[in-house]
């Protein structure tokens, strides 16, 4: 006979730790998942205390969690058919007083059981019987046969009284709300995991005011850890309120980037904030987003300054903090945004172009999603990887839609926002602008002014936007208003560019800021034809006058080739004529004086020596051969150089000196090897006191390196940075700095090389240019091949 009947799941009572210990696998997020409940019961109120016994005395013994909120509360018919049914949630598509919920797996009640073993929950609805919910978690365990269904386990329910509810757990509720008293805890809970809970929440909490129209105040008790709160940070402390307000103090001092869709998903407005002002909005027509209706991208550029003020205000570096987090219906999914966990790829992308691209040690940011339904998985450790989330996390994907935008304006834009590696070091140190040794304000290697002009020159190709998609398009007029002052043909090209935009999409501000661009140009056209029209007028007055000006400036042109000839020979002449005899003896004197001096440092290192102290020997071989050095460079001055040249300090034009000195001495010495060329501002004039031996060294072991490394070139740049600072940047074709040296601003240290050398030449340099009034060199940053160095001269 066949079998045909009608059957039933039965749940075994091992149901109890899959679906609790098991599955919420980590404490914090068993707290968070308690604290959403509270938050969905329509809480404005979220206490949890950690207490080393409920009551003195009293019948629990051992240290507790108590969670409670001022909720709804539950009735006896909520606790029997909605909380003590596992899987049922009423919480699915509902809103309390607006405020979308977060759960909806009728699961998180099973985080109580992955805290301690027993639980007593009170529970009271306004004007109904306060209730007591017993759960001794342990009797689900341990069950082994077949039919021990999780439904024979038996949950004590009973009406109790606010007296005998303070007897057994030290506190009362007020007139609705519930509390949870966890016991028997299986884990301690020091100071250390405390404020790891209490960033966790802080992560958790950050977004909710964008989605709730009221507040939900959520704090800590710990009266173990009141002592050691006094002593710390406010930021280090366990006792009191959870908040972060860091994503809106940024807002004020960061550049970032604010993308969001529409309720449909096909409209797109992304706007770009730098030092407080909008640079840009722009809004378009997109459909290759629609599953994300409703979505939100915040991402902040955090510089070396912005990464300080981070460490001030957290207490934590920013890699630990995190970099993107996902929140889903205004709560946090974990572990997206963790430290280590590059869940956009991110850092990936930028190891394959560090240059171009930013990865999470420089990104902040906030990815909300509230109108798509991603669903987050049962352990709550991520979400589902469907469409939706594709489309978020893709490379052609709205997340990175946003950062390339970011990372055009950052690169290209701000050119990184560099700061000098002196401010650099000081920012690690901990130390803040205004403070001991700092600027009172931000300082960068470029000025505001070139950093907008170049903005405005690009701006177009920064903001990525294009004609037929865009609906609307408004840009700071600071910034365009600037290009009124770069030359017409370089701007051209882009008013017409901006020709190709519908007019009704362009912002009235940048309509205004165009036209005043227009305007200017065409002033200056009607301003050189007037010229012209006086010039023809005047005829041949003013040919007389040109032939006048043309004869004084022939003059005038050979006086100064002249006198810069004449210079050239006072640094640097090859020697056709006769000899100064005097001037011969003097520089002889000079390197005997050098010899003698190396002589003696090589005395003293032998002494030291045979008494085995080796890091003196080295000390005195660098001074011995340092003077050697010397000594190599008055000869050198001896044959190349006019003996006018002093060998002492000398007051001169060093850009000047330091191009003679490397085409007339060093050509045929240290680089006679190499093709030198120069860049930047080579007309320069930067008139400082030296010595000539010095700088001469400094010139000869960097070309020196650049040969021994396989250089063929080598290119020097001027920048005159301020009336009292130029920098020198010297980039060679070699092989570049070995990897085997780290960190790589060791090189310059007493005896580390990666060659045959002696480890001494860059340590030279760099003690060399301290004593000419402090002035620096470091490693140039974002070289491909080759190696760089940069030099800061001080007057």
């Amino acid at each position: 006979m066949s079998i045909a009947r009608t059957l039933h799941f039965s749940t075994h009572a091992e149901l109890k730790n899959v679906i609790g210990q098991d599955l919420i696998n980590d404490d914090n997020i068993a707290i968070i998942e308690l604290v959403k409940n509270g938050i969905d019961a329509g809480a404005r109120r979220v206490k949890l205390s950690f207490v080393e016994e409920l009551v003195p005395g009293g019948p629990e013994k051992g240290p507790a969690i108590l969670l409670e909120d001022d909720g709804s509360g539950m009735s006896a018919d909520d606790v029997e058919h909605k909380w003590l049914n596992i899987a049922y949630s009423e919480k699915k598509d509902q809103q309390v007083k607006g405020r979308v919920l977060a759960g909806n797996k009728g699961v998180g009640r099973f985080a109580c059981d992955r805290l301690g073993s027993k639980l007593d929950m009170y529970t009271q609805r306004r004007g109904e019987p306060l209730l007591h919910v017993e759960v001794d978690w342990t009797a689900f365990e341990g069950k082994k046969k077949v039919d021990d269904s999780i439904q024979k386990v038996d949950v004590s329910l009973t009406e109790t009284t606010p007296d005998r509810m303070k007897e057994k757990v030290g506190q009362a509720l007020r007139s609705k709300g519930t509390l949870l008293a966890i016991t028997g805890l299986r884990q301690a809970w020091d100071r250390e995991r405390l404020l790891s809970l209490k960033r966790t929440l802080q992560r958790f909490v950050n977004p909710i005011a964008a989605f709730d129209r009221g507040s939900v105040e959520i704090t800590i008790e710990a009266d173990s850890e009141r002592d050691e709160d006094v002593l710390s940070e406010i930021h280090d402390r366990v006792n009191g309120p959870v908040a972060n307000q860091v994503f809106d103090k940024l807002k004020f001092k960061t550049t970032y980037i604010h993308a969001c869709l529409d309720e449909s998903g096909t409209l797109l407005t992304t706007e770009l904030f730098h030092e407080g002002q909008r640079i840009y909005r722009l809004v378009e027509d997109r459909n290759d987003f629609l599953p994300l209706k409703g979505a939100d991208v915040v991402l902040h550029y955090m510089n070396t300054y912005k990464k300080a003020y981070f460490k001030r205000e957290t207490g934590l570096h920013l890699v630990d903090f995190g970099s993107v987090m996902l929140f889903v219906k205004g709560y946090r999914v974990p572990p997206y945004g963790d430290r280590g966990n590059d869940w956009l790829g991110v850092d990936s992308r930028k190891a394959q172009a560090n240059a171009r691209n930013l990865g999470g040690r420089e990104l902040l940011g906030i990815i909300s999603i509230h109108g798509t339904d991603l669903r987050i998985v049962s352990n709550r450790e991520g979400v589902v990887r469907d469409r939706a989330f594709g489309k978020l996390t893709s490379r052609e994907g709205l997340f990175f839609s946003a950062l390339t935008r970011l990372e055009r304006f950052v690169v290209d834009g701000l050119k990184w926002d560099s700061v000098p590696e002196y401010v650099r070091r000081s920012l690690q140190a901990g130390k803040m602008p205004g403070e001991a040794d700092m600027p009172a304000g931000e300082v960068y290697d470029e000025s505001q002014e070139l950093k907008r002009r170049r903005i405005a020159m690009d701006v177009l190709r920064i903001v990525g936007a294009a004609p037929s998609t865009t609906k609307q398009l408004e840009i700071n007029s600071d910034i365009l208003e600037a290009l009124s002052r770069e030359r017409e043909q370089d701007v051209q090209e882009l008013l017409e560019k901006f020709g190709a935009f519908d007019a009704t999409a362009m912002g009235q501000d940048a309509r205004l800021a165009l036209g005043k661009v227009q305007l200017e140009f065409k002033r200056q056209k009607e301003e050189l034809e007037k010229s012209r029209l006086d010039a023809s007028r005047k005829g041949r007055q003013v040919q007389r006058l040109k032939t006048v000006a043309r004869g004084y400036a022939e003059k005038n042109l050979n006086l100064e080739r002249q006198v810069k000839t004449q210079q050239s020979e006072v640094m640097f002449s090859r020697l056709d004529s006769t000899t100064d005899r005097e001037q011969l003896l003097l520089l002889h004197h000079q390197a005997g004086l050098y010899a003698q001096t190396a002589q003696n440092y090589l005395t003293k290192a032998i002494k030291e020596l045979r008494r085995g102290d080796a890091e003196k020997v080295v000390e005195l071989m660098a001074k011995a051969l340092n003077s050697t050095t010397k000594a190599v460079k008055v000869s050198n001055f001896a044959t190349k150089a006019n003996f006018r040249t002093k060998t002492g300090d000398l007051t001169a034009d060093i850009v000047q000196y330091v191009r003679e000195y490397l085409l007339n001495v060093a050509k045929d010495g240290s680089a006679q090897n190499l093709r030198l060329s120069f860049s930047g501002d080579t007309a320069v004039s930067f008139p400082m006191r030296f010595k000539p031996i010095d700088i001469a060294i400094v010139i000869d072991n960097i070309a020196f390196n650049s040969e021994k490394s396989g250089a063929t070139r080598l290119n020097v740049d001027f920048a005159r940075v301020s009336d009292n600072e130029l920098r020198l940047e010297f980039v060679d074709d070699g092989d570049g700095l070995s990897p085997e040296v780290q960190p790589p601003e060791k090189v310059f240290e007493r005896g580390v090389t990666t060659t045959k050398g002696s480890g001494l030449g860059l340590y030279h340099v760099r003690e060399t240019l301290k004593e000419l009034r402090g002035s620096t060199i470091h490693i140039k940053e974002g070289e491909g091949a080759g190696f760089g160095l940069v030099i800061r001269l001080f007057k």
